[in-house]
């Protein structure tokens, strides 16, 4: 099963795979605000994943999320579909077509990663 998660972006709430919010609230539709918004609202995080990154303490900015929304478009470009994404001390495995999260790791602790065909390095812009 797999829950929605909120989070906020420019200010705006918005609940991943729970629907983008208004034009009024992004600018005009079209707008580059609305399609970030579009792309970011896309990104789903499993139960197991959201626990795990609880429990490990590990948490994503707006950027964040930015970041590996362009780096999942890189890696589906070269024919990536179940990807490790490394951003510093973190991994998270990801099933690029349906953009979920699966799980949450920190390296030091699990230096092991299986069931992937990927693994992509994101740069964590705001750290």
């Amino acid at each position: 099963m797999i829950d929605p998660v909120s989070w906020a972006w420019q200010g705006t709430d918005l609940s991943i795979r729970g629907g983008a919010p208004t034009s009024a609230q992004c600018g005009e539709p079209g707008s580059f605000g609305q399609v970030m918004q579009d792309a970011l609202a896309s990104w789903r995080v499993s139960q197991h994943a959201n626990h795990r990154m609880e429990e490990r303490g590990i948490s994503l900015t707006s950027a964040d999320w930015r970041a590996m929304e362009q780096a999942a478009k890189q890696a589906e470009s070269k024919g990536a579909r179940d990807t490790y994404m490394v951003m510093g001390d973190v991994g998270f495995v990801v099933h690029l077509p349906s953009r979920t999260l699966v799980t949450a790791l920190k390296h030091e602790e699990h230096p092991i990663v299986t069931q992937i065909d990927s693994v992509v390095f994101v740069s964590r812009p705001d750290r």
